[in-house]
């Protein structure tokens, strides 16, 4: 095959359609409404307080990700005073005015619930956050033995005045403190100056006081120390100011890998510039001196609507800590049992497993454990030859990782291919690539142009003089700590068609093998979108044609502008359309003559919904696929992606049922309006039903069954009598 790196690009056909611009949702605020509904589910008062505490902590997370992302890309086309416009037909300034209305409330929103339920429900429960005003003598001593020596000889205080801000450069998502430091000359003439002091994330933002009572978890925020004692830095002068802020950097910046010579290099100084990038938020507590924020808008170069005056302490994502914390269980949830060994028997191979049928997992509910078993089984089998796999994201101690390191190390022959622009894990990926690198694994980064999204690992085993190909397909990363927080799909299968196109598709993408066609499976930009559009015009004739037409689809994202329109054209043709979409939806349900016969819903609750499924009716012959792509311009246009056809029957029923069970969900699902707004779904006379809550009683009870039956049986005899 001749070998061009053009060869790895996709072809685009622009969609031709009468939709209008009121007929879509704009992508940043429907995403601002799917963390307005994680916030909600920190607004439920029957959930316990930790339960509570990690949602909000989720919601901040969220919101620190979607600024440095989605509104500092924003930013950019303002700056370029580009006149683009969204499907909806929003332009970025009017998008950004839109996003900081609703940021505003939304975080008054946050600590209104911080202020008025969690924290005095903590304080009752015996975890509490002391100001500095409430410390005894005893605890005050405590804390300045703590600061002097464990938190001083950290900490660096910088000068700061309006020469040297342009060489300042403050790390992004930090807090920072910025001190109005007087001092008198020789003359007597007081001498203001400004210093900054960066609190380093290798600190621990929560410090424990001593409980003289006993049973209580009392603590002080990090910064709370740290201004309490800052005079210590400063000997003969008074700190006569003090300002908290946090700033948010633009991130959007991506290597230009068409052209870069070595794409490693290239990703080390992206980095290195995301940490010199313009501002795109400034944080600060409310109450700060009004001199102070002046100064900080001068020095960071925010305009007003990026500057949020925040009304209590910074960076609500250390409540993930909180939440987390030990001896306080009855402020828990109660935990759901998993199916231990979904795939086969403990001790049994999972390559015997896999040779008596396929395999499908639903994560979290079925352990994560099959498809570790498959790689460490493969890395010390000796009849296996080779391993490849794509990697996006890992575990911070994955067993991945160390698997096929030790397989490489054995002489196998491992390729991995690490995507390197996978956002925020690029510094990781680097490392884990290097990893690799010495063990003598064969390392591709990524595809020229295309960011590798794919799940995919296949094993080639030698067995009875013959060669046998086992796969895994996923939904989800190959990371087995989020494997416990995500909904998400395996497919296990050794069938040889399937692995004719595994093997098929790693030569496309590690060789820049000119691309063909699979048998079974579809890849995402040459042929995945057409696929589907091709399964959602099917339906349309269908019911064109009279027939009973129906499509179901599980995904976290609908944003791409074809498939919306080509949704809108079934369902103006009479097919019965149900979407369960977590996050972004740009689609307009229940639009007279255009999207009656759509429903959304989007389900937020203690797992992460991350599965793509995807069913069509095909007149009772059903067609159900698992992806690791969106329904998102950027998945089908600008990703390798895989959609995977699930044959076989026991399978395809499963995940029918995955797809049934979560539109019957009417506690945690909410329902989408045409006009963009989510609400509860009602119990209408029949019983309470929690999709997740189901699916973890299913996988208790086979994990109960499992153990009860006996693998041999053994009668019953009687006792001889001696």
């Amino acid at each position: 095959m001749k070998s061009s790196s053009r060869n790895l690009k996709p072809s685009e056909s622009p969609a031709q359609s009468d939709v209008r611009e009121e007929h879509f949702i704009n992508r940043e605020l429907s995403w601002l409404a799917f963390n307005e509904r994680v916030l909600e589910e920190a607004e439920r008062r029957e959930l316990p307080l930790l339960e509570r505490a990690k949602f909000l902590a989720i919601t901040a997370s969220n919101l620190d990700e979607f600024f440095m992302v989605r509104v500092g890309a924003l930013q950019l086309l303002r700056e370029q005073r580009r006149r683009v416009r969204d499907a909806a037909g929003m332009s970025p300034t009017q998008q950004w005015d839109a996003i900081q209305q609703r940021v505003s409330g939304f975080i008054e929103r946050q600590y209104r619930l911080l202020d008025e339920e969690l924290l005095p429900g903590l304080r009752e429960h015996g975890i509490r956050r002391l100001a500095p005003a409430e410390l005894t003598p005893a605890q005050r001593t405590h804390l300045q033995e703590y600061f002097l020596q464990q938190i001083y000889p950290v900490l660096s205080p910088i000068a700061v005045d309006d020469e040297s801000v342009d060489r300042l450069m403050l790390p992004a998502l930090q807090i920072v403190l910025l001190g109005a430091i007087e001092s008198a000359d020789e003359s007597g003439a007081v001498i203001r100056r400004h210093v900054v002091i960066t609190l380093p994330t290798n600190l621990p933002r929560h410090i424990v006081v001593p409980d003289a009572e006993g049973g209580q978890y009392l603590y002080v925020n990090l910064e709370d120390v740290v201004s309490l004692f800052m005079h210590q830095f400063f000997p003969s002068e008074t700190v006569v100011g003090l300002a908290r802020f946090r700033l948010s950097r633009n991130s959007d910046i991506a290597v230009d890998d068409e052209s870069a010579f070595d794409l490693a290099t290239e990703m080390e100084e992206v980095l290195e510039a995301r940490q010199r990038s313009s501002t795109i938020r400034v944080e600060i507590e409310r109450g700060a001196p009004r001199p102070l924020l002046a100064k900080l808008r001068q020095w960071s170069g925010a305009r007003g609507a990026q500057v949020f005056e925040v009304p209590g302490e910074l960076d609500l994502k250390a409540y993930f800590a909180i939440s987390g914390l030990s001896g306080f269980e009855e402020l828990t949830v109660e935990s759901w049992d998993s199916d231990p060994h979904p795939a086969g028997k403990p001790g049994e191979s999972i390559f015997e497993v896999l040779r008596r049928g396929d395999v499908l997992l639903n994560h979290p509910y079925d352990s994560f454990e099959p498809v570790l078993q498959l790689v460490e089984e493969a890395a010390a089998d000796p009849g296996v030859m080779a391993l490849k796999m794509i990697l996006y994201r890992t575990a911070k101690n994955s067993r991945i990782i160390s698997a096929l390191i030790r397989a490489a190390e054995a002489g196998k022959h491992v390729t991995v291919l690490v995507e390197l622009k996978a956002r925020f894990d690029e510094a990781r990926n680097l490392e884990r690539a290097e990893d690799l690198l010495r063990a003598g694994a064969q390392i591709i980064y990524g595809v020229r142009g295309l960011k590798t999204h794919a799940k995919i690992c296949m094993v080639v085993r030698r067995e009875a003089g013959r060669v046998m190909r086992y796969m895994h397909f996923g939904t989800g990363n190959y990371n087995e700590a989020t494997a416990k927080l995500y909904t998400d799909i395996s497919y296990l299968t050794c069938r040889a068609d399937y692995g004719a196109d595994a093997s098929a598709f790693f030569n496309t993408v590690t060789g820049r093998s000119r691309f063909v066609h699979f048998g079974r499976i579809s890849m995402a930009p040459f042929g995945l979108r057409e696929r589907l559009l091709g399964m959602i015009r099917s339906e349309t004739e269908r019911a064109r044609q009279g027939e009973e037409a129906e499509i179901q689809l599980k995904m976290n994202s609908l944003e791409d502008r074809e498939t919306i329109e080509a949704l809108y054209e079934a369902s103006a043709a009479g097919v019965q359309i149900r979407l369960n979409i977590r996050g972004i939806c740009c689609l307009r349900p229940g639009v007279k003559g255009l999207s009656e016969t759509i429903e959304v819903i989007s389900i937020i609750d203690r797992y992460l919904e991350h599965a793509r499924i995807y069913a069509f009716k095909q007149g009772g012959n059903r067609q159900v696929f698992i992806s690791s792509a969106d329904m998102m311009n950027r998945n089908l246009s600008r990703r390798v992606e895989l959609l995977v056809p699930i044959e076989e029957a026991r399978a395809k029923k499963r995940l029918l049922s995955i797809l049934e069970n979560g539109f019957k969900d009417n506690q945690r699902a909410r329902k989408m309006g045409s006009d963009g707004v989510y609400q509860p779904v009602r119990v209408k006379g029949g019983r309470v039903y929690r999709s997740q809550e189901q699916s973890a009683r299913a996988a208790s009870r086979r994990a109960r069954e499992s153990v009860e039956t006996p693998d041999v049986l053994v009668p019953h005899t009687p006792k001889q009598k001696v």
